[in-house]
């Protein structure tokens, strides 16, 4: 008979169909991996028995067809499988770890193959889930904290498959905690630095309702001043943060219109000088290009140009130069867009975590010249979805210097 078509390789492919289609029903990626994993491991064994060297067999009978599933560990193949994984996936007997994948030895200790569970692990929830001979284990998320690193978050499911046997799969989610705390921290910032304005106003109406104040046209107009202040505070918020949230929601589809950067960086210039009349005269502008399309979106290429420039003029010393450059970067297929204040400068711890959201160097300083926290971290996300890079170099006591290149359009590259 045909090997191929033999009955032993038709059983074994029904167990792996059967097994992809219980994956399928599940809702977890881990668990449709871990199930499909199984199956095929079973699968596997089934086809290629090393004790029937044919690959004949008769139709099994239910009764016939129970697959010892220890005999998964001393399959050849058990290794090739566990490597293919991104994440640690161990084989445990009786509380010894008898095989492990790549991953698994790096975050473990190239050793651990053969050692008890205690030494392997040496992390008290993995052990005590790993060495109870009563727990049932079904392969559901166990979430784990200092297993490599200290601050390493892993999810641990264990799989029973056979007597004293068990699969364990850790997959790292370190990430998604880190990104969801900094979601926690966005909403939390985000909320205090809208209270923070609306206090303010309230506190004004409510003296401004006081028939003594009322009918002072000083005191009054002194208020209404401050209450302007705060709510056009909030709107600029509001407009970053729905700015924030357009930016990340198109950062997967890159521009594809070609766009006039001088003209752009020229117009932005020309409106802050018009409209900043105590430091828009001090703005140098230097562009050495004449023709700069970019594969860009104009709207988001204006914030960003306008960001840079206006942080510039709120943290340099009055009455310095502000200079604005534009040229084609030293191979030819960027454009080189750099704004150089005059300032206090910033010290280097601070330098990694500028285009953070919300995050101040000093933030008495910030609120006074009516910054948002949140104009780097635009510009970042600018300049991630137009493919390009930002930089951000100070010296304390000198100044800053912020440079963003970005791809010229492909047919007009040198």
């Amino acid at each position: 008979m045909n090997s191929w078509l033999s009955p032993r390789v038709l059983f074994a492919v029904a167990l792996a169909v059967i097994g992809a289609v219980i994956a399928g029903q599940l809702h977890g990626e881990v668990e449709r991996i871990l199930v499909t994993l199984i199956s095929m491991l079973i699968a596997l064994f089934v086809a290629a028995d090393p004790h029937d060297p044919d690959n004949e067999a008769p139709v099994l009978t239910p009764a016939q067809s129970f697959i010892d599933p220890g005999a998964i560990t001393s399959h050849p193949q058990l290794q090739s499988f566990i490597d293919a994984s991104n994440d640690a996936i161990l084989i445990v007997e009786n509380s010894r770890v008898t095989a492990a994948n790549q991953f698994a030895r790096q975050l473990l200790g190239v050793n651990i193959v053969g050692q008890n569970v205690r030494i392997a692990f040496r992390h008290a929830g993995a052990i005590e889930r790993l060495t109870d001979p009563d727990a049932q284990h079904t392969g559901h998320p166990i979430r784990l904290t200092g297993i490599g690193q200290q601050s390493q978050m892993w999810d641990m499911r264990i799989q029973s498959i056979g007597p004293g046997q068990k699969m364990v799969h850790l997959a790292d989610r370190s990430g998604a905690q880190a990104a969801e705390q900094m979601r926690v921290d966005f909403v939390a910032n985000a909320s205090h630095e809208l209270l923070t304005p609306l206090a303010a106003v309230k506190g004004f109406i409510e003296t401004l309702d006081d028939p003594a104040a009322a009918d002072d046209p000083e005191t009054r107009g002194r208020f209404l001043g401050i209450m302007a202040k705060e709510t056009d505070r909030m709107q600029a918020l509001v407009r970053d943060l729905m700015s924030l949230s357009r930016i990340e929601a198109e950062k997967y589809d890159p521009p594809q219109t070609p766009v006039d950067f001088a003209q752009i960086v020229m117009e932005t210039v020309d409106h802050l000088r018009a409209s900043q009349k105590e430091r828009g005269s001090d703005i140098v502008l230097d562009i050495t290009i004449d023709n700069s399309p970019v594969m860009g979106d104009a709207g988001q290429l204006r914030q960003l140009a306008s960001n840079i420039i206006t942080n510039a003029m709120k943290y340099g010393r009055p009455a310095t130069p502000i200079t604005v450059t534009l040229a084609q970067s030293r191979s030819g297929a960027m454009l080189t867009f750099a704004v150089v204040d005059q300032g206090d400068g910033i010290a280097p711890e601070h330098l990694p975590r500028l285009t953070e959201r919300f995050y101040r160097v000093d933030s008495g300083r910030s609120r006074s010249v009516g910054g948002t926290g949140l104009g780097l971290s635009l510009v970042k996300h600018i300049v991630d979805r137009h493919r390009g890079h930002l930089e951000i170099r100070s010296t304390v006591g000198t100044g800053t210097s912020v440079s963003v290149l970005l791809p010229i359009a492909p047919d007009t590259v040198i």
